[in-house]
């Protein structure tokens, strides 16, 4: 084999590699459960929830959310009709969906284990470093419904 040959070899390689830190289960937006916990992560316990009115206040006037629904922006907090309600985001951006999306309803949840991090990790053990074990109640980002297990 040439000289060429190998530094370009060495070079591919070297491009398939990852530097810096594994990614971890935060870039998920992970979430561990807070109270009360049957309801965590849903609109009814985000602090931009106008509770009486089922708006949000980043969605709009115009868009009804019921308390069961859920987004990425979700914050915990008191929710409270005594705040303003306007459009920042739309539904689809928010990632808004009608359902609630604890672990213990994502289809990847298996008896406290998490198989989507489990599969990443063995399929990409040079990026990820996720802890596999999570809370029934807490959340994520990559949640999928469990409808149909």
């Amino acid at each position: 084999m040439r000289i060429r040959d190998l530094l370009e070899k060495a070079n591919k390689e070297e491009a398939g590699k990852t530097t810096g830190a594994k990614i971890k289960r935060d870039a998920f937006l992970y979430l561990p459960p807070k109270e009360p916990r049957d309801e965590f992560a849903q609109c009814s316990t985000c602090r931009m929830y106008l509770p009486d009115k089922e708006r949000c206040g980043i969605l709009g006037p115009s868009v009804h959310v019921p308390p069961e629904a859920s987004c990425g922006f979700y914050i915990h907090g008191e929710p409270s009709d005594d705040q303003e309600c306007e459009v920042i985001v739309k539904p689809v951006e928010a990632g808004l969906v009608r359902r609630q999306v604890r672990c213990e309803n994502c289809i990847s949840f298996d008896d406290g284990k998490c198989k989507l991090y489990a599969m990443l990790n063995e399929l990409k053990p040079d990026i990820f470093d996720l802890d596999e074990n999570v809370e029934s109640q807490a959340c994520c980002n990559a949640q999928q419904s469990g409808e149909g297990k």
